[in-house]
């Protein structure tokens, strides 16, 4: 993964593997429910609550190439971790045994093929990228991916997107999809009157 495939522009447009995702075609039930805890401690700068730290240093390092801090704030900035913490705690055990195991496997042979390193995190941006090449086509580097998108451009109540960074990346103003008036004719009378006190 050079830098040149690594361009954010390029990133997301390939993102449309996500549906093959385990963890989008699951959809992460009780989404609501892990929002507020992941925002508090995100906010706090509490303690990881389903995360070992050992396992978040992990994915804060594969985060951070998946979607790197450049001129503009990247997956470290934004927080992305805390929303992997929810979403791998006790709300989708499933997923996250087998997110572990896919981590577990995504480390193995890092120490063989580089002395001196024995995970991800240990590894300089250049090596970090050339290992990822090598899983791109794995489940685990497309749930990583998923997490590491909704972490970064999700609303931030769901334990991500620390400060709105993903929408200011973005160029919006507010949550994707918003509502926003007039939706047709009797809209524009309605908020027009509800602007003049009626």
């Amino acid at each position: 993964m050079n830098q040149k495939n690594c361009t954010r522009r390029l990133f997301l447009s390939g993102s449309g593997g996500l549906a093959g995702s385990a963890l989008f075609r699951a959809g992460v039930p009780g989404f609501a429910a892990l929002a507020q805890a992941a925002c508090t401690a995100r906010d706090e700068a509490g303690a990881y609550q389903n995360l070992a730290s050992d396992e978040a240093r992990e994915i804060i390092a594969i985060a951070a190439r998946i979607f790197p801090t450049t001129d503009t704030p990247g997956a470290t900035e934004a927080g992305a971790v805390y929303f992997f913490d929810q979403a791998l705690g006790g709300l989708v055990p499933w997923v996250a045994d087998d997110y572990r195991e896919g981590l577990a496997e995504f480390q193995a042979g890092i120490a063989d093929r580089f002395p001196g390193a024995e995970r991800f995190s240990d590894l300089d941006e250049a090596d970090q990228d050339a290992w990822l090449a090598g899983a791109e086509d794995t489940d685990f580097f497309a749930d990583t991916r998923f997490l590491t998108l909704a972490g970064v451009f999700g609303m931030s109540k769901y334990g991500g997107n620390r400060d709105n960074i993903g929408w200011k990346l973005a160029g919006m103003g507010g949550p994707p999809g918003a509502f926003a008036y007039p939706f047709g004719d009797y809209d524009a009378e309605y908020v027009e009157g509800a602007a003049d006190g009626a």
